[in-house]
């Protein structure tokens, strides 16, 4: 509770009881949790749609790897929402669907929607892509005859 009466105190100049100050932790944890959950929910929606019944999932940014409890909270939703019950074999047993840090997601993401997008050019489909040409100029993608993306 230190903490948080030192930054009421100290960054916004206001003097708190203790039971506003127990108020106040105990909303940002249950909006942290909703926020885990809310997550949670749009993987286990992909999964259910896709028929998917065991992957991993990889959450990138300063949520996911930094603030308490949130990838606990966001497995135990997956467990709710997909009926798995309680985990078999103690902590260190794995879910079927597992949440895990993405290294330089930002990264990976946009190199997947440039290969996903060369491949839409190949395919002949072109909506919202300019500029093919210029796209495909340098690649492998540019030989007719290859099927490489």
């Amino acid at each position: 509770m230190q903490e948080t009466h030192d930054v009421f105190q100290n960054q916004l100049n206001i003097k708190c009881t203790k039971p506003e100050l127990e108020l106040c932790r105990r909303l940002a944890e249950l909006i942290g949790t909703r926020a885990a959950r809310l997550s949670a929910c749009g993987v286990a929606a992909i999964c259910k749609k896709k028929k998917i019944e065991s992957c991993h999932v990889g959450a990138d940014g300063s949520v996911f790897n930094k603030y308490p409890h949130f990838k606990a909270r966001g497995a135990q939703a997956l467990r709710e929402i997909l009926d798995w019950g309680e985990k078999k074999g103690g902590r260190n047993a794995r879910d079927p669907i597992e949440i895990l840090p993405a290294e330089d997601g930002s990264g990976v993401g946009a190199a997947l929607i440039a290969a996903l997008t060369l491949k839409r050019i190949q395919e002949g489909n072109l909506a919202g892509i300019r500029n093919t040409e210029g796209m495909l100029e340098g690649t492998k993608a540019k030989d007719p005859k290859s099927n490489q993306v």
